[in-house]
């Protein structure tokens, strides 16, 4: 990529920056008067929930806990709804102690079903507000209009044409502002920043700064664009995490997460991605996600071992059977599809893992989905690697599903009785409509930010790079090219993963067999981290060639 130079003058002059951080920033459509705000994020610059819709669901809470009325928070079993409901949970017990909260189970089905709505009924609640879903929920929260629920909901999934009118408002920003980056999470804060400013003042917000730790790991975990709003959320929950872990006064939950990880020295967002986010998942995936809940409630440090352990156990579990799954998918593939249907019967909670592993490995989308009783298909769709719109190849074929939803990169969906092969027929058709627009889209070009000498990959690079972080959707790693590069030793860190040491002393990540290692001088494509044994700057070769 090539941005403009005088762009990449006046940032470096706004910023205090080198070129080739300026060169970055360009290329991520930052412009100079937002650079210092980009490269420290500050609360401050979080946009106040100061819509209708927010002063209307803090005054209806507020007439609840004046009232004496049982408050329900209603959420997912992914860890954007667990996240989302503990903190309106956490911040609503501020006020009230009349509070229940529920999350769904995957034996029953994802949101705001009639089961769920009746049990809440019956628990006594009067106010319900879901998290992290009920944006496509008309039909039930009608049901709990009638029985005479009121109910906010707070989602941040693409709504569709018709919004559930019998709520008292409806909390998703992309019904207001389409390209709005904010997760289920982060819409959860924001509610109860409103709460706070309804209940004790416009200043009231001081305490909202401790539930930032959950508002990074939702936000990262569900792949949130880290743009706007929720790069600062995420950049800034992830320094009180770190401070809070290395002052032994972290949030019981996630300091037992993180021990059990086998992380140390802090966390950053791949561990949240990677190593927490799965671990939080996991549970919800085979079981009632109950416990995950409890884990970032509790206030036990010993329960939150406990509890943290199990989630770990049942994590190996989730690899274990994902993997026996993949290997059972990916020969029944039809190669001619160019959206990948896979009828298995491992499906449930791992669906969704499976359709990446399978989108991943054929560099196609994919969608996994098992027979139900009733002949229906259910399930989980990827894009994987792909540029590929989900939600709009979805969107062509809706006369055809039941329920369903999501976005660009993810959903879940069900194929009506009898349909399964016009599906796959018609969505197939829809992605190809999708390439002839860009023929690029299974195989997005490498875009890269700048080349780079090696000599040049130092300490003074991570310096700023590292300022570009949290890294993730919306906001990559910024990639370099260099030419002229050789081996001098490798190791396998495990299978399919090397630990190159280049000419130079430079260490590099490349993940091949070791046959397929390049002999020779070679020209790469790489991004760069600072080693967690080492302290100093090493490569990740993204691509090469000779």
């Amino acid at each position: 990529m090539e941005p403009d130079g005088d762009l990449v003058a006046r940032l470096v002059r706004a910023a205090g920056v080198d070129e080739l951080c300026a060169r970055v920033l360009a290329n991520r459509g930052v412009l100079p008067e937002n650079a210092a705000g980009f490269l420290r994020p500050n609360l401050g610059s979080v946009s106040p929930p100061e819509e209708d819709p927010w002063r209307v669901a803090a005054r209806r809470i507020r007439e609840a806990i004046r009232r004496g009325e049982r408050i329900g928070i209603f959420g997912d079993y992914d860890t954007d709804g667990i996240t989302s409901a503990a903190v309106l949970y956490l911040a609503l017990s501020r006020y009230t102690q009349d509070l229940c909260v529920r999350l769904p189970v995957r034996q029953v089905g994802y949101g705001l079903l009639e089961p769920y709505v009746r049990d809440l009924f019956a628990d006594g609640v009067r106010l319900l507000v879901t998290a992290d879903c009920g944006v496509s929920n008309r039909s039930e929260v009608e049901l709990a209009a009638s029985l005479g629920m009121d109910v906010i909901v707070t989602d941040h999934h693409i709504p569709p044409q018709r919004l559930p009118e019998a709520a008292v408002t409806v909390l998703d920003p992309k019904v207001w502002d389409p390209e709005d980056p904010l997760a289920g999470v982060g819409v959860a804060w924001k509610l109860a920043w409103a709460v706070a400013r309804e209940l004790e003042g416009p200043e009231a917000r001081r305490w909202l700064g401790e539930l930032l730790d959950l508002v990074s790991v939702g936000t990262v975990v569900d792949i949130a664009p880290l743009v706007g709003d929720n790069r600062v959320l995420a950049s800034t929950g992830l320094r009180h995490l770190n401070r809070a872990l290395s002052g032994r006064r972290a949030r019981p939950g996630l300091e037992a997460l993180v021990r059990v990880a086998g992380l140390r020295n802090g966390v950053d967002e791949e561990d949240l991605g990677w190593r927490i986010g799965p671990r939080i998942n996991s549970i919800g995936r085979l079981k009632d996600p109950g416990p995950a809940l409890e884990l970032l409630l509790t206030s036990d440090r010993r329960e939150a071992l406990r509890i943290a352990s199990l989630l770990n156990q049942l994590n190996a579990e989730r690899q274990r059977r994902t993997e026996l799954a993949v290997a059972r998918a990916l020969p029944v593939v039809d190669p001619e599809q160019d959206f990948k249907v896979v009828v298995t019967d491992e499906t449930g909670g791992l669906a969704g893992l499976i359709a990446g592993r399978v989108a991943s490995a054929t560099g196609r989308p994919a969608a996994v989905l098992g027979r139900r009783a009733d002949g229906s298909y259910g399930g989980s769709a990827r894009a994987g690697e792909t540029e590929v719109d989900l939600y709009g190849a979805l969107l062509e074929v809706r006369d055809l599903l039941g329920e369903w939803g999501g976005h660009r990169k993810a959903a879940g969906l069900t194929v009506t009785p009898g349909n399964l092969e016009a599906f796959t027929g018609r969505v197939n058709a829809a992605v190809r409509r999708q390439r002839a627009v860009d023929p690029e889209i299974f195989e997005p070009a490498v875009e890269v930010d700048a080349e780079v000498a090696l000599e040049m990959v130092d300490d003074d690079l991570l310096g700023w790079h590292e300022r570009l972080a949290p890294f993730g959707s919306g906001n990559y790693r910024p990639v370099f090219a260099a030419g002229g590069l050789r081996i001098e030793r490798s190791r396998q860190l495990w299978e399919g993963m090397n630990l190159l040491t280049l000419r130079g002393g430079l260490r590099a990540r490349l993940a091949c067999d070791p046959e397929g290692l390049p002999e020779g001088s070679f020209d790469a494509v790489f991004t760069v981290y600072r080693s967690r044994y080492t302290g100093v700057a090493e490569m990740e070769i993204v691509d090469w060639r000779r």
